[in-house]
């Protein structure tokens, strides 16, 4: 639960900070933050689906569908290699 509190308060702050330098009104810098959060929650899930020893392509798939419709890419956002 600590490491999503600390994952969550890095996204608010990397929101925050890119927000700024876009010049958001704070109800854009809301709705920015809340999109953190709901990418941050996607990838707990997806990260606890594979600490808990399920297949990565079972993991993956679920990612995709709950990511479906809010990002592009195949990862959901991530942008990195795997």
């Amino acid at each position: 639960m600590m490491i999503r509190s600390i994952f969550a308060m890095f996204c608010l702050l990397a929101g925050a900070a890119q927000a700024a330098e876009k010049n958001m009104t704070a109800e854009e810098i809301k709705a920015h933050a809340r999109q953190h959060r709901e990418f941050a929650d996607i990838h707990l899930q997806a990260a606890q689906c594979l600490e808990a020893g399920k297949p990565y392509k079972e993991c993956d798939e679920a990612l995709k569908k709950a990511c479906k419709g809010k990002a592009s890419g195949p990862h959901c956002g991530m942008r990195h290699k795997h």
